[in-house]
């Protein structure tokens, strides 16, 4: 299914745009916030080729698609006209849960820049300690200049992302960004030749390096909002261009230094000597628990809240502790779908494991976690104790990463330095812990494949060998070929193969004896199935997801069985086409591939409600 489709089909399955209040994406993820989750079909989502899982976690429905999900998500954009001061409605998201969006919004953008100067780091590390490189060159100063750009300057990062997240002008949180960056308290920062500026000579500003900081720049932007959105309120319309940023600017800037700024730095350097001093009380408990549960915090999204916690250790200390945790569960991971991938006999799950081992090993986790770790059992406990046993062995080795990296294979530079030998024997317990486990239940996990094999012949009757299947019109009206449609998903069989009709009533009956399988909530499609396992699906109209389910209506409900000729839906057709849509009726089989041929009975011409419509050869 082709990235264009699959947006499209996302869309109807949450409900259409109508049901969107906004939407967002990370590395691995769609992020929706739905005005009515109940209209969101998760169940149909979850069979969509190309999607790996779905879930509500946070209050949003995250739909997981893996490493092109960035690809997927331009081509929602252009589907979407979503007005951004539209904020999500409905239940109101718990606190923790709106902690964990937050973060997610405001880092997750910034992440590529962020990673790829980790790993250049890393590697210019590599090149010196093996005397590749002279590290007193001009060329190794000119890439640390490109390595440590982005972590010395991440406040106007992070000043972008946090305005896209707050809705406040980018170029104002800028500004902000600028203050807490502005040479004059940076150098007196490095210099340390005093503790405070005075402002009116009695409000003291703390003098503090807030190059690479993460929490005060989120914090002035979040104050800016509310200034910003109070000056915008209270002015005149004539004269708000020219003082509402001032004021603005006046107001927000002064607090943010004397206030916000130094409680944020000191919360994030107070949080990561924190954390590093309990795990350095038990680095091996400490290790064991958070390599251990991981996927656990993976498949929730907490990890989001990890991510700053990580980068501040790194600010304050010039390493991280938690990240090799990290990237010992990521090699557990990754391994455990290398060991499904050697041990099952399913031709799918083999494509399957394959892709997760290859995205797992890289640093992406989500395909091993949705396609393989919560399917097999063998698979959860072994990433526990790979993970866990190799986290309590690099930390309590002291292993250390020494830039933000996203931990895979090819973050391995980042982590050379003291502590890199437990690092290594931690990767290889991992791996060996994790192989382990599964190998020595391996018959469990062909025994699960072997039953659900057995269970989806037993559920599918599949045609015979040379047997036609007819297929009768659901409507009356004249026919046309699908290539004249002026949607490339049905002109070009991308979705199935079939024909579509111009109805000349407003009735859509029952093509076959069969099983509602698919009920959109928009009333506009209908999917079905029969007894001999053909999957078609009814669809009226172009676009008309838009419509939202008005003018049409439903007499049957999802799993329902229906006889032929039975009614299932009925539509406005004046109303519809009045509005400037195609009405028109596609029937196609959507798991054409399955066989040899459909054929129209004929392309062009009249036809009444079933007639023989479509031969399903086998």
């Amino acid at each position: 299914m082709s990235n264009e489709i699959l947006a499209k089909s996302i869309l109807e399955l949450v409900g259409g745009e109508k049901n969107i209040s906004s939407f967002t994406n990370c590395m691995t993820r769609l992020r929706f916030s739905l005005k009515n989750e109940k209209r969101a079909d998760i169940e149909q989502i979850k069979t969509l080729e190309g999607v790996m899982g779905a879930q509500y976690q946070g209050g949003q429905l995250q739909i997981i698609i893996g490493g092109k999900v960035q690809k997927v998500a331009a081509e929602l954009q252009k589907l979407l006209k979503l007005d951004p001061s539209l904020q999500p409605q409905g239940e109101k998201k718990k606190f923790f849960a709106n902690i964990l969006d937050t973060l997610a919004a405001i880092l997750t953008p910034a992440l590529p820049a962020v990673i790829a100067g980790g790993l250049l780091k890393g590697f210019i590390f590599m090149f010196v300690l093996f005397g590749w490189a002279d590290n007193k060159s001009d060329t190794i100063a000119v890439f640390n200049i490109i390595a440590d750009c982005m972590f010395y300057f991440f406040p106007f990062l992070l000043a972008v992302s946090s305005a896209k997240k707050f809705q406040v002008n980018e170029y104002l949180a800028l500004a902000v960004a600028g203050a807490l960056m502005y040479p004059t308290l940076m150098n007196a920062a490095i210099t340390g030749e005093k503790a405070f500026f005075m402002l009116f000579d009695f409000i003291p500003i703390a003098i503090v390096k807030y190059n690479a900081s993460v929490i005060p720049i989120i914090l002035s932007i979040l104050l800016l909002k509310y200034v910003s959105d109070f000056f915008n309120k209270i002015i005149p319309d004539m004269v708000n261009v020219v003082f509402a940023p001032l004021l603005s600017l006046c107001v927000t800037i002064p607090i943010a230094l004397a206030v916000l700024a130094p409680i944020g730095y000191y919360v994030g350097i107070y949080l990561a000597v924190g954390i590093q001093q309990a795990i350095a009380f038990s680095p091996w408990i400490g290790g064991f628990i958070v390599g251990a549960t991981r996927p656990f915090l993976v498949l929730t999204g907490m990890h989001h809240a990890i991510n700053p916690i990580t980068q501040q250790e790194i600010i304050t200390s010039g390493y991280s502790v938690l990240s090799p945790m990290s990237l010992m569960s990521t090699m557990a991971q990754a391994t455990a779908a290398l060991g499904i991938l050697i041990i099952t006999k399913n031709k799918s799950m083999k494509q399957t494991a394959l892709s997760a081992t290859i995205s797992g090993y890289i640093g992406i986790t989500e395909p091993v976690l949705y396609g393989i770790v919560v399917k097999y059992k063998v698979a959860l406990w072994a990433v526990f104790f790979g993970g866990g046993l190799g986290a309590a062995i690099s930390a309590g080795l002291g292993g250390k990463g020494y830039a933000f990296v996203m931990p895979g294979v090819l973050s391995l530079p980042a982590y050379m330095g003291e502590g890199f030998t437990g690092i290594v024997i931690g990767i290889l317990v991992s791996i060996g812990t994790t192989l382990a486990i599964i190998f020595a239940f391996s018959k469990k996990i062909l025994s699960q494949d072997e039953s659900e094999n057995k269970e989806n012949l037993k559920q599918k009757d599949i045609i015979a060998e040379g047997e036609i299947t007819d297929i009768f019109s659901p409507i009356s009206g004249e026919l046309q070929h699908l290539s004249k449609l002026n949607d490339s998903a049905f002109s070009q069989e991308i979705v199935g193969k079939g024909i579509s009709i111009i109805p000349s009533s407003n009735e859509i009956f029952a093509p076959m004896d069969c099983e509602i399988i698919m009920l959109f909530p928009t009333k506009h499609a209908i999917g079905l199935k029969t007894e001999n396992g053909i999957e078609m699906m009814i669809h009226i109209g172009i676009d008309t997801v838009k419509l939202d389910g008005k003018y049409f209506s439903t007499f049957v409900e999802q799993h329902q069985k229906v006889s032929k000729g039975e009614k299932l839906l009925s539509f406005d057709h004046d109303a519809i086409v009045a509005l400037g849509y195609n009405c028109s009726v596609i029937t196609i089989i959507t798991n054409y591939q399955d066989y040899l041929s459909i054929i129209p009975v004929e392309e062009s011409g009249l036809i009444f409600s079933g007639e023989k419509l479509l031969s399903v050869i086998k």
